[in-house]
């Protein structure tokens, strides 16, 4: 066996690490000199001069104790050793490519959205079909979990964006609304509010069906039990919405939800709140600038940008199709606007009202096949 390749299978574990910290600076070296076989064509490629490169070859085969490249006319090639080591310097230089790309570049690499379970249905895939539109090379890591544990990832850094509701107030955050939802309180069909209109929360006597706490809707919930000044009595807590609203349809509880974009579930009734802010706010955060080490992915920063830019209905609503919630999007409203009739007020720059449906034409009422065609005839005549 060649003695030269007898020394890379005798390195011990300190030798390894200190002949790495060698090569590491001169792995373009060696891929140009292996690519080129000829030194003064590689010197070239590297945009260095010619001699430099050489002494720089024979100072690294010097350190390492191997020769990588050899002589062979008037040019070179890499020894056994030189090729050997080859497929890891290639190796090493791709993912330093592909590194250096993810840090620096718009237009591909991986963004971690983080977002709320009721909003994976349809708000998530409309607006990743946007974006992967017109960034395809882009690639996303979903994660569906509850409003705190989403602010968290968010704020430690394990997620680049989050879509949730309610949006944080607290430094180190920044976030956009994408749109905006009445909270009624949902009631069983025959309780004797459904009948009545606006109600405050204090004059409810029933017992609640609240989400768990760490969810986005319970923590709009407390804040509008604070403000109403009562605290109410819990007789279920669920971990989702559609859960609580099917519980209140069994008769077993009031609850403080979102406005269901379709009409009230069967089974209940939806009151317009009177206490205070009755609204969920949906909208994109991400990191503050300069809470990451000064550094920001150009690409989740443009997909920020676009989150914020479009508000859920604008992609399908370009196609004349219905927007995601099932509603019409509304031009964009001012900080103060009302909200719309269907309990949802759209925001973002381009965010556009759909296009009229077209109703299909009436189907014919003429008799068909030729004795439908003599008919028709005779009609005509007997007209003339």
């Amino acid at each position: 066996m060649d003695s030269r390749c007898c020394i890379l299978i005798r390195m011990n574990d300190p030798d390894v690490e200190a002949l790495t910290r060698t090569l590491a600076p001169r792995l373009r070296m060696i891929s140009a000199v292996a690519r080129t076989e000829h030194v003064t064509h590689a010197a070239e490629a590297l945009d260095m001069p010619q001699p430099t490169l050489s002494r720089a070859l024979a100072r690294l085969q010097e350190e390492l104790g191997m020769a990588l490249v050899e002589r062979t006319g008037r040019g070179v090639r890499l020894t056994r050793a030189g090729r050997l080591l080859l497929p890891h310097v290639e190796r090493a230089l791709d993912d330093l490519r592909q590194g250096v790309a993810e840090l620096t570049g718009a237009e591909e690499g991986r963004v971690a959205l983080t977002f709320l379970p009721t909003l994976g249905v349809e708000v998530v895939p409309v607006l990743l079909r946007g974006f992967r539109a017109e960034h395809p090379k882009v690639r996303f890591t979903l994660t569906q979990e509850a409003w705190a544990e989403s602010l968290r990832r968010v704020a430690s850094g394990g997620a680049d964006l989050a879509l949730t509701s309610p949006l944080p107030s607290g430094s180190g955050l920044v976030s956009a609304v994408l749109h905006t939802q009445y909270l009624r309180l949902v009631v069983p069909e025959h309780h004797p509010l459904a009948g009545g209109g606006a109600v405050s929360l204090a004059a409810v006597h029933d017992e609640f069906i609240l989400l768990k706490p760490g969810r986005g809707v319970r923590h709009l919930t407390d804040r509008l039990s604070d403000q109403a000044g009562f605290t109410p009595r819990v007789a279920f807590e669920a971990d989702d919405i559609a859960t609580a609203r099917g519980l209140v349809a069994a008769g077993l509880g009031v609850s403080v939800l979102p406005a269901r974009p379709k009409g009230a579930l069967a089974g209940t009734v939806e009151l317009t709140i009177r206490d205070g802010r009755a609204e969920r706010p949906v909208g994109v955060v991400w990191p503050e600038q300069g809470s990451g080490g000064g550094y920001e992915p150009p690409r989740w920063r443009r997909s920020a940008t676009t989150c914020a830019g479009w508000g859920p209905g604008s992609s399908p609503t370009s196609r004349g199709e219905r927007s995601p919630a099932g509603q019409s999007a509304s031009p964009i409203p001012s900080p103060g606007a009302q909200l719309n009739s269907s309990g949802v007020s759209w925001h973002g720059t381009k965010v556009r009202p759909p296009r009229r449906g077209r109703r299909s034409p009436p189907a014919s009422t003429a008799p068909a096949g030729a004795a439908g065609r003599r008919r028709r005839r005779a009609g005509r005549r007997r007209a003339g």
